[in-house]
Parts: C-alpha cells; sequence; structure tokens
C-alpha cells in the first residue's frame, strides 16, 4: 500500500512536469509553423490550377496556431483551471490540428510532377517533427499525436504510389516515425528515473526537516522543563532556608515558632511532592513505566479515592461526591488510581465552592467506558485547552500560590492516560467548572480476582511459590524475605549471581525471580537473571517469572526488559504492587493470558 501511494505521488509528480514543459515549449514553436505556413502559401497557393484547397490548408494551419496560442494563453492565466493529466489531454489535442494541417498539405505535392516540390515537401515535414520531438518528446500521447497526423499521410501516398523510389522514401517515413517514437521513449524513462530521484530526495528532505523539528521542540521543551524545575525547586529552599533562620531566632516567641516550623513542614512537603512528579514524569518519559492490566471493580479505585481526598475537600467546604458503579475495568488499577488522583487534586485544589464530582459513564461501546472528574471551580479558557498537558505549565491565574502546583498533574495524567491506550478529554469553560474524562477498557466478571480496597490476603498463585531474591543490601534482602515468607513463599536471598546460581545448584529451583538492577560496580541485575536463566535451563527447568527491581530512570537495558515484557518496578516498591505484579505473572495461563 505504501509503494502504490508512493508510485502515484510520483506519478503525479512527472505530469505536472510533462505538463509544463509541454508548455513551456510552446512559445518556441509558435514562430516555427508561422514559417511553416508561410512557405506553404508561397508553393501552392500560388498555383491557381489547384484551387482554393491549398489556401483552405493554409487557413486551416492558422485556425489551428491560434488555438494553441489560445491554450496556451489560457493555461498562463489559469494554471490551476485543470489537473495535470487534463492539461497534457488538450495539448494532444491541440497537435492534432496544429501538425495535422501540414501533414495533409502533403497531398499537394503529388500534384505537381516535380520531384524538388516534393522533396522540399518531405524536408519540411521532416523539420516539424524535429521541432515535434523536442516539444512533446516527454509524453507518448502528445508526440504521437504529432507524429502521426504529420508524416503518416506523405508515407501512405509514398507507398501507394511506389514509383520513382517512392516507395523507399514512404518506407524511410515510416521508420521515422517508430525511431523518434522509441528514442523519446528511452528519454521519457530517464526522465521518470530522474523524477524517483528527485522525489525520493525531497521525501528524505522533508523527513529531515520534521526531525530537525522535533529535535528543536524538544530542545525547547528542555530548556523549558529545566527553567522551570530550577525556579520551583528553589522556591521552597530559600523559604526553607530563610525560615530556618527565623526559626533560629531567640527572640522569637513560641507561637511564631511553631507558625515557622509549620511553614518549613509545608515547603518540604511542597519539594517532596515536587521532586515525585519529576520523577514519575522521568520514568513516563523514558518508557520503562509498564502497565500491568488486570480485570477489577471501579468502584473500589473510586472508594480508595474518595477516602484519600474527603478530609481536604472538606477543609475547604467543598462536597466529594462518588457515584456508585458496577463496572470491572480492565487495565492497571495502579496508574489509573494515579491519573484519577492527579485529577481529583487539581479538582480540589482549584474549586472554592460547591462540589466534586467522581464516577463512570457508559460508552456507546460495550468495549469501553470513561471515568469522569467533574468540578465547579474556576474553569479553563479553551486557549489554554492544550497547553494546561504540557509540562510546567499553569493556567494564568490571579493570587496563584506556587506551592499549590507546579504544572505537573495534567502531564503527567495525558503520558499516563496514553500508556494505558487512551487520551484525556478535556471540557471547561471558565466560571463553569471542568470536567475530565479518561477512556478506560471494560473487563469481565468473571475474572475478577482480589478487591483493591480489602486488606491484603493471600492469592491461590503466590502461596508456596520459591522465590529467588538477589540484592546486595542485607537490609533489603531482609525485608523482602519477610515480607514474601509472610505471604506464605519459599524464600531464598543472594548478595550477586555467583551465589544465585550456587542455590539452584543445591537444589532450589524458584518459580520467581526477584533481582536489583544494581548489584555491585562491575555487574547489573540483567546479567544476574540471564546467567539464573542459564542455570535452571542446563537442568531443564523452564518458565521462570522475572521482576526488577530498580532505582534508575532511564537506560537502554531497562527499555529492552520492558520490549521483553519483564516488569520493572521501581523504588519504592510498595507491598501491594509488588504483590499485585506477583499475582499477575503467576496466574495459569488460561486466565492470565489476558492479563499479561
Amino acid at each position: 500500500m505504501h509503494d502504490d501511494r508512493r508510485k502515484r505521488e510520483v506519478d503525479a509528480d512527472i505530469d505536472h512536469d510533462v505538463a509544463s514543459v509541454l508548455y513551456a515549449a510552446d512559445p518556441a514553436s509558435f514562430p516555427a509553423h508561422a514559417c511553416a505556413i508561410a512557405l506553404l502559401a508561397v508553393v501552392y497557393v500560388a498555383y491557381e490550377g489547384d484551387g482554393p484547397l491549398p489556401l483552405f490548408c493554409v487557413l486551416l494551419h492558422g485556425v489551428a496556431i491560434c488555438l494553441a496560442i489560445g491554450l496556451w494563453s489560457w493555461r498562463w492565466r489559469r494554471p490551476s483551471r485543470f489537473g495535470a493529466r487534463r492539461w497534457i489531454g488538450l495539448h494532444a489535442l491541440r497537435n492534432v490540428a496544429l501538425y495535422g494541417a501540414p501533414g495533409l498539405s502533403a497531398w499537394f505535392a503529388f500534384q505537381h510532377a516535380s520531384a524538388a516540390l516534393a522533396a522540399a515537401h518531405i524536408v519540411l515535414l521532416v523539420a516539424l517533427t524535429t521541432l515535434a520531438y523536442a516539444a512533446n518528446a516527454l509524453n507518448a500521447l502528445n508526440l504521437r499525436s504529432a507524429m502521426v497526423p504529420l508524416l503518416l499521410p506523405a508515407a501512405t501516398l509514398h507507398v501507394l504510389q511506389a514509383d520513382n523510389g517512392r516507395l523507399a522514401l514512404g518506407v524511410a517515413l515510416l521508420i521515422i516515425i517508430v525511431a523518434v517514437d522509441l528514442l523519446a521513449s528511452q528519454y521519457r524513462d530517464v526522465h521518470r528515473d530522474l523524477a524517483v530521484a528527485r522525489a525520493e530526495q525531497q521525501r528524505l528532505a522533508q523527513i529531515i526537516a520534521r526531525q530537525k523539528g522535533v529535535i528543536k521542540e524538544a530542545s525547547i521543551a528542555r530548556t523549558r522543563f529545566f527553567a522551570a524545575a530550577s525556579h520551583d525547586l528553589r522556591q521552597p529552599l530559600h523559604a526553607i532556608g530563610l525560615l530556618a533562620h527565623s526559626l533560629a531566632d531567640r527572640r522569637a516567641s513560641e507561637a511564631e515558632r511553631e507558625a515557622t516550623a509549620q511553614h518549613i513542614v509545608d515547603n518540604v512537603e511542597a519539594l517532596n511532592h515536587l521532586f515525585n512528579q519529576v520523577l514519575d514524569l522521568a520514568r513516563l518519559e523514558s518508557g520503562v513505566t509498564q502497565a500491568m492490566p488486570q480485570h477489577f471493580h471501579l468502584s473500589d479505585v473510586l472508594a480508595r479515592i474518595e477516602q484519600q481526598f474527603r478530609p481536604a475537600a472538606a477543609a475547604k467546604g467543598l462536597a466529594l461526591r462518588i457515584a456508585p458503579t458496577s463496572c470491572v475495568a480492565f487495565t492497571d488499577p495502579v496508574l489509573l488510581e494515579r491519573v484519577v488522583a492527579n485529577l481529583v487534586s487539581n479538582a480540589v485544589r482549584y474549586t472554592e465552592r460547591g462540589a466534586v464530582w467522581i464516577g463512570v459513564r457508559r460508552s456507546a461501546s460495550p468495549e469501553r467506558c470513561f471515568v469522569e472528574v467533574r468540578d465547579s471551580g474556576i474553569g479553563i479558557a479553551p486557549q489554554e485547552h492544550e497547553l494546561v498537558f504540557e509540562e510546567f505549565y499553569q493556567a494564568p491565574l490571579a493570587g496563584r500560590d506556587r506551592r499549590e502546583g507546579h504544572g505537573l498533574g495534567l502531564s503527567t495524567v495525558r503520558r499516563l492516560t496514553r500508556l494505558l491506550g487512551g487520551e484525556p478529554m478535556l471540557r471547561s469553560a471558565p466560571g463553569r467548572g471542568t470536567t475530565m474524562r479518561v477512556p478506560v477498557r471494560t473487563g469481565d466478571p468473571s475474572l475478577v480476582t482480589a478487591s483493591l480496597v480489602a486488606a491484603p490476603v493471600m492469592s491461590a498463585f503466590i502461596d508456596g511459590r520459591r522465590v529467588l531474591c538477589v540484592d546486595e543490601d542485607p537490609a533489603n534482602l531482609e525485608a523482602l524475605g519477610a515480607l514474601l515468607t509472610r505471604w506464605g513463599c519459599v524464600v531464598r536471598g543472594c548478595p550477586d549471581e555467583l551465589a544465585a546460581v550456587r542455590a539452584i545448584s543445591e537444589g532450589f529451583v524458584p518459580d520467581v525471580l526477584l533481582c536489583d538492577y544494581r548489584i555491585d560496580s562491575h555487574q547489573t541485575g540483567i546479567e544476574a537473571m540471564q546467567a539464573v536463566r542459564e542455570a535452571l535451563r542446563r537442568r531443564g527447568h523452564h518458565g521462570l517469572a522475572r521482576v526488577l527491581i530498580t532505582g534508575d530512570m532511564a537506560s537502554p537495558e531497562l527499555a529492552a526488559l520492558v520490549a521483553e515484557g519483564v516488569p520493572v518496578l521501581h523504588k519504592p516498591v510498595t507491598p501491594t504492587r509488588l504483590r499485585r505484579t506477583l499475582d499477575v505473572l503467576l496466574q495459569p495461563r488460561s486466565e492470565g493470558h489476558e492479563a499479561a
């Protein structure tokens, strides 16, 4: 399909070039045809015995030239009136009339006994053939519509009156027609190759121009990102420094010290929140954040959101309304919760009175529904709708406190929603509140394995499984081992690759490998994973589930691991996230295939 489209584009370019060349050559041909008319008039009209026919032929040639000049002028004035193909076709019709008049006039040469007159007429026709080739060789239709009316009548008359060497001349004229046509065909092939090369060169130039544009935009965005991040990081640090000096002032009262300490706490929280948002955005940008879909009740996510934001809404006197729903989703519940949490956080932050409504709306398609967050807040102007999704962009609002937001929430929402396979939708107007919709794929109620709001329970998928943990930090190994043991797992902790391979040689065959990315300065967790898999393969064991835990934001190795479908969990990893990851990996294929 792509090749057909490229061929159509090349053909269109060639047609445009041919039409331009055909009409560009016309002005130079008009004087030549005028000279041909003059010669015909002098030679044939002077003979009184031929009657009015020579005069009619001369007039016909003159009319044809006038039509040709009119067609050329029309295209010069209104080139967009027709497409290239239509202009080429009109030019071919013009050629039939323009070259047919001198071609038919060959009949008059046969009415005279003078061989010199006939030879001179043939010379004139051959000269016009040269002109026809020079002006029309790029198009077969135009070349033939000129040569055939010009030479075929003379060739036919010579062949039919095969005396005094006329047969040989007629055959020669036919050979000229064929030879010129073949020569023009080769010329057209060369022109097409050049057109294809030029089109490819233009395509590459466009790609390079687009890539340069993308690089330029990325550079501008990076500069804006670092400038904004530097400003927003310096603001709370600057405030903390000043507040710390105030706190050390012995002349301050106890109440003033408490207020100062609270301001420090507020700025530290703002700084911590900004760091978390920047790290989240960096993980999304690096492409190592993975979506691990599972079937769950959307009401569970909404209940967690309600529990998280009801105190903040109540403190501002806002009603937080959660619409009941029975919808089941098939997506990553953790990432979806982060999306909805960002939306609700914005709604609570920028709503001074009224309510924040959260619910699920059905879609026209049974395969999709929408999580909707609506508020009665200040709203967003239409010209800001696209801008608010950019990093560090904040719509201009009077009296905004920089600690209330950093312009990363909606950018994270858009990236996470795209990672989940959708696009966030915004509907808002100043003073009329804001509505945000996030599309969610619907799931199967029969495949829901656990509640997201209930206390973590041991699933049958993980109970009794053998887990090999590789981490050079003894504290991490101890904590991870204790957690997995409480979940009913049989755990073996190893500080490096050699210890892990030794554990396998001693008979410990793991179902799951949990490996830290940074083991030591000379080895990564990916190498340890490969060594463990090879050790198991030599003993005939396959089907090892792998999970990599890392604090790195971006790495080509991590991206390659994600592409293989290996879960990459970024520190700090919560027990809930780890348990859900293991549940998805250890589900039987009949149940977990879709979730994988």
